[in-house]
């Protein structure tokens, strides 16, 4: 979690009225002249202040696309209302419930009131505002609409939390399945077996091998189990600091698109991402380079970025985007096919808007699909597993009965 140096301006002061009577306080710098009018009607003038500089550390949280959804829906209806910038921001932080979107909101703020753009600003934490939030806003800022920038950003990460929401909430019961299972099992094997295994050994009888198998692995966990968590721990760390590297990011996206089946969703997802963000840019007035610009950029560090930035230098040659699409290597037929049309006919921008309609609908079939495929695969290892587990535990009360016939 990145932490982030933020300066508050405090404003002491001490103030007077007519009588005499003498008063002091504090407040922030941006609310001092609202502090000053109220003072006057009261009667209260100041006679002397000074500025603190008050440094403080604001741990950044990665915020949510719902977050962010709700967010941009939040400045879009108060900017389009006419509030100021700053104001919205202030009204936007004192109603927040995400603490580190109300502190970025708080910082951010700051810097506005300091005389910077509010896409300058919100580019200091791309940690809380992606990057793609951030370009749109300046896009808005440049064009005068930043209040209907703010809307369309509200529905596209709407969509993409939709989107992914839909697949975690569709594998929830075969994970909880599969870990309640293993845990049973486990207990079984590590406090109810051994009980059996203890008489069958007092009885000069011999263990069965698969008991002896499954018993000595559970041993093992039971003996081990703080090296083994420490271990996993470690290489979560590993892989944790690894993910960011280039190649390492390559590498892993090269196995995910070899991956039968899941290769196609991850296909679908990522021209998803082109089309929604496409359909914002060209909707919003922005030339086609510089929206595959931003578009490259939205889709990280990977094969599709590479792709991406291949078709920019195409079309920067003078290739039509399905050309230059097609030569990047983005090979889904149907896309290249209904951007070609969409070129021909002059509506690249309504075609876009189709695309992300259509993808949107295929993606969210294949993952509907793809959990239906994945819960028999729980349930078949589950029964094998609850199979093996069973007939390691049956095996003993056999060989007991055997004996005492």
């Amino acid at each position: 979690m990145p932490v982030v140096k933020a300066v508050d301006i405090i404003i002491k002061y001490w103030a007077i009225n007519m009588e005499g009577k003498k008063i002091k306080g504090k407040c922030e710098r941006y609310k001092f002249a609202q502090l000053k009018a109220s003072l006057r009607e009261e009667e209260y003038y100041i006679y002397n202040q000074s500025s603190v500089k008050n440094y403080r550390n604001v741990f950044l949280k990665k915020s949510s696309m719902m977050d962010i959804s709700v967010l941009c829906s939040q400045m879009s209806i108060m900017l389009g209302a006419g509030i100021p910038v700053s104001k919205t921001l202030d009204d936007l932080e004192k109603q927040c419930g995400n603490n580190s979107v109300k502190q970025t909101l708080k910082a951010v703020k700051e810097e506005v009131v300091k005389g910077k753009e509010l896409h300058e600003s919100m580019a200091q934490f791309k940690y809380v505002f992606p990057v793609f939030m951030v370009e749109m806003v300046k896009i808005g800022e440049e064009s005068g609409r930043v209040d209907e920038i703010f809307k369309k950003l509200s529905e596209y990460y709407e969509k993409c939390y939709s989107i992914i929401s839909s697949l975690k909430t569709s594998l929830i019961y075969p994970a909880i399945t599969l870990v309640v299972s293993i845990f049973v099992l486990l207990f079984l094997m590590v406090d109810i077996v051994p009980q059996f295994i203890d008489i069958i050994i007092s009885n000069g009888s011999e263990v069965p091998v698969l008991t002896k198998i499954v018993m000595y692995s559970c041993q093992f966990l039971r003996l081990h189990y703080i090296q083994i968590l420490a271990s996993v721990i470690f290489i979560g760390i590993i892989s944790y600091g690894f993910r960011k590297n280039c190649r390492v990011a390559d590498i892993v996206e090269n196995i995910k698109i070899r991956i039968p089946y899941f290769n196609k969703i991850y296909s679908d997802l990522m021209i998803f991402k082109i089309c929604s963000s496409m359909a914002i840019l060209v909707k919003s007035g922005v030339n086609i380079i510089t929206a595959l610009k931003i578009t490259s950029e939205l889709a990280g560090h990977g094969i599709m970025s590479n792709k991406m930035e291949k078709a920019i230098k195409y079309v920067e040659g003078g290739e039509s985007i399905c050309e230059a699409m097609s030569k990047a290597k983005i090979n889904d037929k149907l896309f290249l096919s209904l951007i070609n049309t969409a070129e021909n006919t002059g509506n690249i921008d309504v075609m876009f808007l189709k695309l992300e309609q259509l993808f949107g609908n295929k993606l969210d079939r294949c993952l509907k699909k793809m959990v239906r495929i994945v819960e028999p695969i729980i349930i078949i290892f589950l029964s094998l597993l609850v199979g093996i587990f069973v007939i390691s535990a049956l095996m003993p009360i056999f060989t007991i009965m055997e004996s005492t016939l």
